[in-house]
């Protein structure tokens, strides 16, 4: 079986009040929509404008059209655990694809090992990519890429 990088998991309030806090670009205290929106598809969230203003809205308890970080911790709270783990991986992803062709090659993987401390024989990485590129490009998309991380989906 191919080994895979582990990513450790950064899903506590104290994670999110540290992410609040640099999302919050004018340093008001308060997220505004506008801030949200772009510190998450920074992020990698893939949701559209239109279905964020929608949580955007539900959690702004307040109606004051911004959320406090109260608000943004409660809203936080209820992302399903999936849905953070699938936004990281867009990030790692997008991260690691140095020529933003869209794609992972072979020496951006070595790299991706190499952050997680895991120095990997050439031959282990080729064995990795031909057993995850079925599409026989020499380098994973983003569904080839999923499919390392986590082989059992």
């Amino acid at each position: 079986m191919a080994s895979r990088p582990q990513l450790e998991r950064k899903y506590s309030r104290e994670y999110y009040r540290e992410y609040f806090l640099n999302a919050d670009a004018d340093h008001d205290g308060y997220l505004s929509f506008h801030e949200l929106f772009d510190v998450l598809k920074r992020a990698g969230y893939k949701d559209n404008e239109t279905k964020l203003k929608v949580h955007f809205e539900k959690y702004d308890t307040s109606g004051d059209n911004r959320l406090s970080l109260s608000e943004f911790l409660n809203a936080m709270d209820v992302v399903p655990e999936n849905d953070q783990k699938a936004a990281m991986m867009r990030k790692c992803f997008q991260n690691h694809d140095e020529n933003k062709d869209g794609k992972i090659d072979r020496n951006e993987l070595d790299q991706i090992y190499l952050e997680m401390g895991k120095v990997m024989h050439p031959a282990d990485l080729d064995r990795i990519m031909k057993s995850v590129d079925k599409d026989g490009t020499g380098a994973l998309d983003y569904e080839e890429f999923i499919a390392l991380m986590f082989p059992d989906k």
